[in-house]
């Protein structure tokens, strides 16, 4: 992948002044793609799945470059649903779910909006994730998906990385899978 696809994301470190002194924030692992909170959870044979907060258009125009260069689909999975007020804010110019399926059709993404609370989730995910990369968000990339992610390491029983996830999170959407596997009639 060319360096100029993730260059806004690479280029320097931010720095912190806490108590007069610059701390430096660590910077994104090769690949990432730029946005807030971005994190690889897992990767896979056709590519990986992030989760992080809602895109920019620099996240998206990103992730359409890779999957471009790779042959791969992307699939945006948007768990701000329903979406709430500050969901459909724009906030630090994440998009708000409509701008963000808009641009999605524009370059060619799939995307695909699917609560946190789903019983199909899981599934989704990995349908997602045979056909490329999925990036799986919320507003700001923790509550609604470290529960997403963790029902998702459940379900399949994959190795996930944790890095940024809540315990709080992680552990109810942990639990919660387990109950949602627990209610499966039988014979499914």
């Amino acid at each position: 992948m060319p360096p100029s696809l993730y260059a806004r994301a690479a280029v320097g470190l931010t720095l912190c002044f806490a108590g007069g002194l610059a701390l430096a924030a660590p910077a994104p692992a090769p690949g990432t793609p730029p946005g807030f909170n971005v994190h690889r959870v897992a990767a896979h044979e056709r590519g990986a799945v992030w989760r992080g907060g809602a895109p920019r258009k620099d996240t998206l125009a990103a992730l359409a470059a890779s999957a471009k260069a790779r042959g791969v689909t992307v699939t945006l999975i948007d768990l701000r649903t329903p979406p709430n007020t500050d969901d459909r804010s724009g906030k630090a110019g994440r998009l708000a779910p409509k701008d963000e399926a808009a641009l999605a059709a524009k370059l060619g993404l799939r995307y695909l909006p699917v609560s946190a609370l789903s019983k199909e989730l899981p599934s989704r995910i990995e349908e997602a994730a045979r056909q490329g990369d999925v990036y799986m968000h919320c507003m700001y990339g923790v509550n609604r998906t470290g529960f997403a992610v963790a029902r998702y390491a459940r379900a399949t029983g994959r190795e996930v990385d944790r890095e940024g996830l809540g315990k709080r999170d992680w552990s109810q959407g942990f639990a919660f899978q387990g109950a949602q596997a627990a209610r499966k009639p039988a014979g499914k």
